[in-house]
């Protein structure tokens, strides 16, 4: 098997590795006739296969079968004897490399995608399958090997990624001019109370093109990061309200979505920000810390103010803001609908005395993309 070392010129094929039935393999001869059917299915079989041998110096293929060979394109004289690294190339990823050294050295089954190279120079995504035999006696005896030629499926994949990038990208600049016009709006509106609605309007469309910023960004279309949102959303929302007399704590575990999740939970987090700093902070300076943390299974989003509080009228799970934050405002509705698509919890406690203060909390099952 291919760890993580370069070169692989072809040594002297050992002794008895000119042909699988009756080779000497591991000091055990595995030949008569009980083997032969077994050895002519590995050989005929549709699936690239090698067996390796660990038990000899830098743990040589010694059979590999037909299709193996025509996968590559190598003859059999040139790929008995040798460490399966021959196939590695220029832009073999080293990670990948190391990962099939660790599971070699240790024993262990392994499954990797890595770039390999045919004979003739051609670059291959080869989904590589290694599973360690062992005797009765759980001694460690071969390397059994499978491949599998993924490149067209990898290519498929890229294209699609792209095409997503590209949408992506084509909705943040949309967001970014819907942005600038609501802002541009704002600057000819006199009236205070329109005015914070339009600036409460824009800084949901400013979330979504964060949001599709960090998915522009991202390697794996599938997948959102929490973590990151959360703090480029937090420090957005702070620096864009001028408050420089809010400490902000962020308590961010790298935690991943589903990217179809993505938009409702960014909202979210934006309505809650947003709520604390209107209603905390609005004539004080203070602490907004904000925590985002795996728990059984779920997400758990965590807002904490240090502000008035929520006096006696405490509200719990399955509240969306009566009480402390006034009547049921249209960021409450929005919050309601976004927490019922995401099948989410979301509720308010306050601080335990004599600390004041407010949390928020919203906890979502985590799942993965597609489900």
């Amino acid at each position: 098997m291919s760890g993580d070392r370069d070169g692989g010129g072809a040594p002297a094929r050992p002794a008895g590795a000119e042909g699988f039935e009756g080779e000497r393999f591991g000091g055990e001869r595995f030949g008569g006739e009980r083997f032969e059917p077994f050895a002519a299915a590995f050989r005929t079989a549709l699936l690239p296969m090698v067996l390796t041998d660990p038990l000899r110096a830098d743990n040589p293929i010694v059979f590999a079968n037909d299709a193996f060979l025509r996968l590559t394109g190598y003859p059999a004289d040139d790929v008995v004897g040798r460490n399966c690294r021959f196939l590695q190339g220029p832009d073999t990823d080293r990670r990948d490399r190391q990962r099939i050294a660790r599971a070699l050295a240790e024993g262990e089954a392994v499954s990797v995608e890595i770039l390999n190279y045919r004979r003739d120079g051609t670059a291959f995504w080869n989904a590589l399958a290694i599973s360690p035999v062992r005797d009765a006696a759980g001694r460690l005896r071969c390397f059994f090997a499978s491949q599998s030629d993924v490149t067209e499926r990898r290519q498929a994949l890229q294209a699609k990624t792209a095409l997503l990038h590209e949408v992506d990208h084509r909705v943040k600049n949309s967001l970014q001019m819907a942005s600038a016009l609501v802002a541009l709006q704002m600057s000819g509106v006199a009236d205070a109370a329109l005015r914070e609605t339009l600036a409460t309007m824009l800084h949901r469309i400013e979330a979504l093109a964060t949001l599709h910023r960090r998915l522009y960004q991202s390697e794996d279309t599938a997948w959102f990061s929490v973590d990151a949102f959360t703090h480029d959303i937090v420090t957005d929302l702070v620096a864009a309200a001028g408050r420089t007399d809010i400490a902000v704590g962020l308590d961010l575990q790298p935690i991943r979505i589903a990217a179809e999740q993505a938009a409702p939970l960014a909202l979210i987090v934006n309505e809650l920000v947003t709520n604390a700093l209107k209603h905390a902070f609005a004539d004080r300076p203070g602490r907004l810390t904000v925590r985002v943390r795996a728990e059984a299974a779920h997400l758990r989003l965590e807002v904490d103010d240090d502000g008035p509080g929520m006096g006696e009228a405490g509200v719990g799970e399955g509240s969306f803001g009566e009480g402390p934050f006034g009547e049921d405002s249209f960021g409450q509705t929005i919050m309601r609908m976004l927490a019922r698509q995401l099948k989410a919890s979301l509720f308010w406690s306050g601080a335990e005395p004599p600390a004041t203060g407010t949390r928020a909390v919203l906890r979502m099952p985590l799942r993965a993309p597609g489900a």
